[in-house]
């Protein structure tokens, strides 16, 4: 994974690489693709933002393209694409926590055409990695819908633990949700990786 180029805040060039994928900045000619699985019943049945077309897409990546990446309280979203054709996958968003910059939350979308194989855990790794190895974050942890029961697998498979599970915390679609905490902190990130058998 190649260090982030320096900028106007030191991480303008954000670019993560792994053994199949690469994460960068989503761009305007990803709206339509983005738009395809981000539309489909199975992916927005527990997400809150639904964009009603690929119009809505474009206009969030346009906004995305003007703000600095990992300013704290603002959502960063990475694209993610395969390696070999360079075809977008899904997508992956990163805060930073702006009541407290050493603390970071994520999430991730993969398209269903490309689940089962091992991207949603690669592509996490590496944010996970850039997270406390290179911007030294002291914590992250991600949420999920209890029912949700692929996102809560991918977190455990990451090493995360179950820190609160919060009843009826969120109104979706005319009816309150739970919600699921998991975390990891930096020093057990490091552990994980440490005996990690297959490294990025």
């Amino acid at each position: 994974m190649s260090p982030p180029s320096s900028g106007r805040t030191g991480w303008v060039d954000c670019r993560l690489d792994t053994r199949r994928l690469f994460l960068s900045r989503l761009e305007p000619g990803d709206a339509r693709a983005m738009f395809d699985y981000r539309s489909l019943p199975e992916i927005c049945r527990y997400q809150s933002w639904r964009p009603k077309d690929a119009s809505d897409v474009l206009s969030f990546i346009h906004d995305l393209c003007r703000a600095e990446p990992f300013t704290p309280g603002s959502w960063f979203q990475y694209g993610i694409h395969l390696r070999e054709g360079g075809t977008l996958i899904g997508d992956c968003g990163v805060m930073v926590k702006a009541e407290d910059e050493r603390q970071a939350e994520m999430g991730i979308t993969i398209s269903p055409a490309h689940q089962g194989k091992g991207y949603a855990t690669e592509a996490q790794r590496a944010v996970l990695d850039f997270l406390f190895l290179k911007l030294g974050k002291h914590r992250v942890a991600g949420s999920a819908d209890p029912r949700n029961a692929a996102s809560i697998a991918l977190m455990k498979r990451l090493g995360m633990r179950l820190e609160a599970h919060h009843v009826e915390s969120f109104w979706m679609d005319g009816a309150w949700a739970d919600d699921v905490v998991y975390a990891v902190l930096e020093r057990e990130w490091k552990s994980i990786r440490t005996l990690d058998s297959d490294p990025l």
